[in-house]
């Protein structure tokens, strides 16, 4: 089984190339941001913690952690933002090797992807085999977060401002799928490296 990375900025098509080697090549998805969302729900690994750290009023009147909430307590607060971090990612980061020594074992999956925004930061580079960086425009990531989340150019501003480069990316990760809108040129773009791959030509 081969573990594959996949990174990139918000609204770059990380989804769509995790869904194509899901369909089209049988490969087992982690999606890290679901894994945390699931780990923040009441009896998760984090909820104790992120609630004893924060207080009460991240809870809504269900006792479920409010995210947005969450979000705008952490995000101008370093200090916050590096507790939360540091006691959620080595909880996913856990919950993701667990998974795949444990599909390892079974030996019935040929690729397992993680799928994540935090690859170096959290540490999910040292457990991929590979790492491929999935890459749109800003422009284009931009269009995206509008029509599908409905989010705000201050919000997108924000997020782009505290989310690694793209210089940085192509820097650290020489594998690159190129996702301007097109999902035929992308699923290509899988199947070259994937066939790259079986030839043992790795770098």
């Amino acid at each position: 089984m081969k573990v594959i990375g996949l990174t990139g900025g918000i609204g770059g098509g990380k989804s769509l190339v995790a869904h194509i080697l899901r369909d089209k090549y049988k490969a087992y998805i982690l999606d890290t941001d679901s894994i945390a969302k699931a780990q923040m729900e009441p009896g998760g690994a984090s909820y104790q913690e992120v609630v004893a750290y924060i207080g009460d009023q991240v809870l809504d009147p269900d006792g479920r952690i409010n995210r947005a909430r969450l979000a705008s307590i952490i995000f101008d607060d370093m200090e916050k933002r590096l507790k939360i971090n540091g006691i959620t990612h080595p909880k996913v980061l856990e919950e993701v090797q667990d998974k795949i020594q444990e599909l390892r074992d079974e030996g019935t999956v040929p690729y397992l992807v993680v799928e994540t925004a935090l690859m170096i930061e959290a540490g999910y580079d040292y457990i991929c085999d590979e790492v491929w960086y999935v890459y749109a425009p800003e422009e284009e990531r931009r269009k995206r977060l509008k029509r599908d989340r409905n989010y705000s150019d201050e919000k997108i501003d924000s997020i782009f401002q505290n989310q690694m480069k793209e210089e940085a990316f192509r820097k650290t990760f020489s594998k690159v799928i190129e996702n301007a809108g097109d999902a035929r040129l992308v699923e290509a773009q899988v199947a070259a490296l994937l066939e790259y791959e079986s030839r043992g030509c790795r770098k």
